[in-house]
């Protein structure tokens, strides 16, 4: 499945307005039968008549159905370019391999203690040591003392 988040923004744009048009389409033919009433507003209803604003009908229907494009686009806007989930995606670009690769265990394990951590990535207590504390500094984990060890958790701004 295509996760169209990870798209790019022009794709994304374009997305939008392929759905705008979609939903003017469908909305046109669901609003059709309730608001003409005549055969000879039918006639050239879906050609290049399409927003025809010549009658009250035809005016509240195109009105109606470009209010309702408004609000599909500004509700697919908010679910393609919500970032809270990017936030931890950019702010690994800044970090080593190393940091890259507590991160993912933290994020997966949600709360870990340091003692597991090591023995997960199979590292050093200095290396883990020194890298939870650069992390912990850049405020994108935090370390809560638990009698030898440390508790080790996403800071909740990144969660």
């Amino acid at each position: 499945m295509i996760d169209l988040k990870r798209l790019d923004t022009v794709t994304k744009i374009l997305l939008i307005f392929l759905a705008g048009i979609a939903a003017y389409f469908v909305i046109f033919l669901f609003l059709k039968p309730f608001f003409i009433v005549n055969a000879t507003q039918i006639r050239g209803m879906m050609g290049y008549n399409m927003m025809n604003f010549s009658s009250d009908n035809l005016i509240f229907m195109n009105l109606f159905a470009l209010m309702f494009v408004a609000i599909v686009a500004v509700l697919i806007s908010f679910y393609l370019f919500n970032n809270n989930a990017n936030e931890l995606n950019i702010l690994k670009k800044a970090l080593s391999d190393d940091e890259k690769a507590v991160l993912d265990e933290v994020n997966k394990a949600g709360e870990i203690t340091q003692d597991s951590l090591r023995f997960r990535l199979n590292w050093s207590k200095a290396k883990i040591s020194t890298i939870l504390t650069n992390l912990d500094k850049m405020n994108i984990i935090q370390r809560e003392r638990t009698g030898k060890t440390y508790n080790v958790y996403m800071q909740k701004k990144q969660k």
